[in-house]
């Protein structure tokens, strides 16, 4: 097996300058993620008119539709982002390419969704009164 098929580079210093831009890469990622996150969340509140204050039940729990699509929509497009973000580890590891700001990535995707879903859900679905 030859060098290239591994994706490597004969010159040293484009090596290092591709690996140096994993890093960057990764964090635009997941800045760029997030903040698509939250656009998301803030857009669907903004066309749907808010989170609506009725509710049909008394318990503790109120489970609109409006409510609902306020947690989930966003929270599907962050998983899937962190799955996106698993595959870029992946690649970068099958390619020889420094991986692990890939790796911080989906453990920082990972984060964002559960931080998302705990804060949305707790926010959104709690009846206060």
């Amino acid at each position: 097996m030859t060098s290239a098929e591994f994706g490597e580079l004969n010159d040293p210093l484009e090596r290092l300058e591709r690996n140096e831009r994993q890093g960057n890469q990764a964090f635009r990622f997941v800045l760029l993620s997030t903040l698509a996150v939250v656009a998301l969340a803030v857009v669907i509140v903004l066309i749907r008119g808010g989170v609506g204050d009725e509710c049909a039940d008394q318990g503790a729990l109120c489970l609109t539709s409006d409510r609902v699509e306020v947690v989930i929509i966003p929270l599907l497009l962050s998983i899937v982002l962190a799955i996106t973000s698993a595959v870029k580890t992946y690649r970068r590891w099958q390619a020889r390419i420094r991986w692990r700001p890939w790796l911080y990535a989906t453990y920082a995707m990972w984060m964002v969704t559960t931080a998302y879903l705990l804060i949305s859900s707790s926010a959104v679905f709690v009846q206060r009164g």
